[in-house]
């Protein structure tokens, strides 16, 4: 069985080792970091540089720079922004799921798990409507291995465009049209300001429906669902192979020590996977601690808030309307580094 398909004995297997040299799924040889306590300690360890590829986007880069570009970004995406975008994420998630009210079956990823949050984080940026196929495009092409460096040139190419056709508004970009790396934090803001939120939709979903228990309970207490979207969160993550990092000294992690040079993978999805933090971390359970998905430290996951309000909305409203929701066929799972289905077929109702 392929990571891509199940992740889990990899996961386990890992652990096992503690930090070690591994072959990645990828087929590239990095030390692997998978154990909670090490993978928080390697977040925030100085010698674990996040500049693995040049150009100055945000998500690769360190202080100072990345404090210079996270601050105003930080800004435009504040808790109290993102809590006044309930109302209109409500509107998007009905309109999208009345779709579904006269279908016997239909595929959840392409249907909503997709346009919910690519039509949210395009709104809040200030990228046109007429836009968002070549945007969802774009970005899918840029999370696939193959086509990852053409892609991104492309995306490039085309916020640039974007930028200087664009007129002034009350959105995002806006905001930061004098800020640096704009191109860059652009690409970034749009690729991370949906993917997340698809495959904690698809992989969320995919787990409930598996879990009819669970999925139970919150058809019983809808007031549990903040708490179910922190558990789909640790349970399915997007970035489960993780993060990379590049040894800038010899570090130590767990006792062991990575030599300088060395090139690093930071495995959130083993993490939230191990039994020292989570007991029995393969079951759906509510309550548990606080989950690695959106990463720890200055790299925390600025999305973050907005992914949760989406999930809350978009799995209340789906077990409201939908209360008799059931798998139609199998899932595919994509090959990917982002963890999340290429299709997910369901019955709305019996």
């Amino acid at each position: 069985m392929s990571f891509f398909t199940d992740p889990t004995p990899y996961f386990d297997e890992w652990r096992k080792q503690g930090p070690a040299p591994v072959e990645a799924p990828d087929g590239n040889q990095v030390w692997m970091i998978s154990r909670f306590d090490d993978v928080v300690q390697a977040l925030n360890h100085p010698g674990l540089s996040s500049a693995i590829i040049p150009g100055g986007m945000m998500n690769h880069t360190d202080p100072p720079e990345h404090t210079h570009l996270r601050k105003p970004v930080a800004r435009a995406f504040s808790t109290r922004r993102m809590e006044a975008l309930r109302p209109r994420i409500q509107q998007i998630t009905d309109e999208l799921l009345d779709a579904w009210d006269t279908e016997d079956e239909v595929d959840v990823i392409s249907t909503f798990a997709y346009p919910l949050p690519i039509t949210v984080i395009c709104e809040l940026l200030g990228v046109p409507e007429r836009d968002r196929d070549e945007v969802r495009g774009l970005t899918a092409e840029l999370l696939t291995m193959e086509t990852m460096v053409e892609a991104y040139g492309r995306f490039a190419l085309y916020v640039q465009n974007l930028l200087a056709t664009k007129e002034p508004g009350d959105d995002v970009i806006t905001e930061l049209r004098d800020e640096p790396n704009l191109v860059q934090t652009l690409v970034l803001l749009i690729t991370a300001g949906h993917e997340t939120t698809v495959q904690l939709i698809g992989n969320g979903l995919l787990a409930l429906l598996r879990d009819p228990v669970m999925k139970q309970r919150l058809l019983d207490d809808p007031l549990l669902i903040p708490d179910a979207v922190e558990e789909l969160l640790r349970y399915d993550p997007p970035l489960a192979e993780g993060v990379s990092r590049t040894a800038t000294t010899d570090v130590v992690i767990g006792g062991v020590t990575i030599p300088r040079s060395s090139q690093v993978t930071v495995s959130l999805g083993a993490a939230n996977r191990d039994p020292s933090r989570f007991p029995d971390p393969d079951v759906l359970q509510l309550g548990r601690d606080p989950h690695v998905t959106f990463g720890h430290g200055i790299h925390y996951c600025l999305g973050a808030r907005l992914a949760r309000i989406e999930g809350e909305i978009a799995f209340g409203t789906l077990l409201r309307r939908f209360p008799e929701l059931v798998l139609a066929a199998e899932p595919e799972w994509r090959v990917s580094f982002i963890r999340g289905l290429a299709s997910f077929r369901v019955r709305p109702k019996l």
